[in-house]
């Protein structure tokens, strides 16, 4: 019963004192009085109070019976969510077949219970709430690649006087995609993000600021991939509904062409270029088959390490190296028959149909002139050393019996026959080769 009035006597005593200090105060300030004092006290307790107080009677008024786990009601009816997509990278893995996308949210939704005139609260028209304060629409990537790779941060959210919710989270999202790598360097892939949340069921997209609910134009520019088109689809179901947006990117692929094409175009040319060696070049030309042969299959490799491995979707440029590969081993498969052709030790001649044809017009267009007319010379050489030697007063007549004087011109041009097939043949195939060649490039658009 004896400690009340001890308190009591405690807090009037520190009372007394702070009243004390402040008269002290006032009076060490020049041209100040007693009265001032006490009223600049007052003013300005009051006006702190009064600014303090305005915004917790506005949070109080607004959230005294706020349920975070309902969703608000605009017109008496479940207030519809609005939503726009804003793109600020994206990144494709070839080989997974995913798409990487950094953006920003844009959700607004109303609520038409939280708002206020803001002359009651010193003209306060907006304030800023963190989002595990409020109902927030769980948003959510319906075709995401993994629950971890894909994440949206909570930040805080604005509540306009009016009730309307404004809250623009950061996310990175990370979603599967059906690649199409036919026409790689030069591809374009298309993507969707469906984007949407499994408990509201009203969901629109926002076309406030870029007219589709999709804004990529202040995108941070990828090392490969620039965005050529974007659309936005709405998409109800029974439970739920999803905004769908479809991206459409281009490959950055000017580094391919000094990869890629130019040493295709090397390998062509200098298969080709083997075929106008000399015949009795074989080995040379097999050779050069083999060591590209070689080159072409470590492309070949370097590709299948670059490339994911897709089921009727394989790259027109593996296509047109593969088949570069078969027709180098066709290449050196010919030019053995050349040589053989070429150098082996005959003792028949060319079959006459051949022979019409080497001599007639194919000769001519096979540019075959030149090793005719050699031919001619070797043959008249061989009729003046007939003649020569039956003009001779010395010569034995009985030695044509044991020797055939036109027996070693006679091999030659049986020779020279043989190496005259062999270089038809080796324009005919380079004929050949260049229309293969020229109908693969048109054909994977090389």
């Amino acid at each position: 019963m004896t400690t009340a009035p001890k308190i009591k006597t405690l807090i009037s005593g520190r009372g007394l004192l702070g009243v004390f200090l402040l008269l002290l105060l006032a009076v060490s300030v020049p041209g100040a009085t007693y009265a001032t004092a006490i009223n600049a006290s007052r003013s300005s307790s009051s006006d702190g109070n009064a600014n303090v107080n305005a915004l917790d009677r506005l949070h109080a008024s607004l959230f005294l019976n706020y349920d975070k786990h309902l969703q608000p009601l605009d017109k008496g009816e479940p207030a519809t969510v609005s939503m726009a997509l804003t793109i600020n990278f994206i990144d494709i893995d070839e080989l997974n077949g995913k798409m990487t996308t950094h953006c920003w949210l844009n959700i607004r939704w109303m609520d038409e219970l939280r708002t206020w005139q803001p002359q009651e609260y010193e003209n306060i028209t907006a304030i800023h709430l963190h989002a595990s304060e409020i109902w927030t629409p769980q948003i959510k990537l319906f075709n995401a690649a993994g629950e971890d790779e894909s994440f949206l941060v909570d930040t805080q959210a604005i509540l306009t006087h009016e009730g309307q919710f404004l809250w623009v989270p950061p996310a990175v999202y990370t979603a599967y995609c059906n690649l199409n790598m036919i026409n790689w360097p030069y591809d374009e892939q298309t993507c969707k993000l469906k984007i949407g949340s499994w408990g509201v069921s009203h969901i629109n997209a926002d076309y406030d600021k870029s007219g589709k609910g999709l804004d990529y134009d202040g995108a941070m520019q990828s090392t490969e991939w620039q965005i050529v088109k974007g659309s936005t689809q709405f998409v109800p179901q029974d439970y739920y509904s999803y905004l769908e947006y479809t991206l459409t990117v281009q490959r950055r692929s000017n580094m391919y062409t000094a990869i890629i094409y130019t040493p295709a175009s090397c390998f062509v040319t200098l298969a080709l270029s083997a075929f106008w060696l000399p015949p009795h070049m074989g080995g040379e030309k097999i050779m050069i088959n083999g060591l590209l042969m070689i080159v072409v299959a470590s492309f070949l490799m370097y590709f299948a390490q670059l490339l994911p491995v897709l089921a009727n979707k394989t790259p027109l440029v593996v296509v047109f190296y593969s088949a570069t590969l078969l027709l180098l081993s066709i290449s050196t498969i010919v030019e053995v028959a050349v040589l053989y052709l070429s150098t082996a030790k005959h003792k028949r001649r060319v079959p006459d149909c051949l022979k019409k044809l080497l001599h007639g017009k194919l000769g001519s267009w096979l540019l075959l002139s030149h090793f005719r007319s050699e031919a001619e010379q070797q043959k008249d050489k061989s009729k003046e050393m007939d003649e020569q030697l039956y003009e001779n007063d010395d010569y034995d007549q009985s030695e044509t019996l044991d020797i055939n004087p036109t027996e070693v011109p006679t091999s030659r041009a049986i020779q020279f026959e043989w190496s005259l097939l062999a270089t038809a043949v080796d324009r005919v195939s380079f004929l050949a080769f260049s229309l293969t060649f020229l109908i693969l490039a048109i054909v994977c658009r090389v």
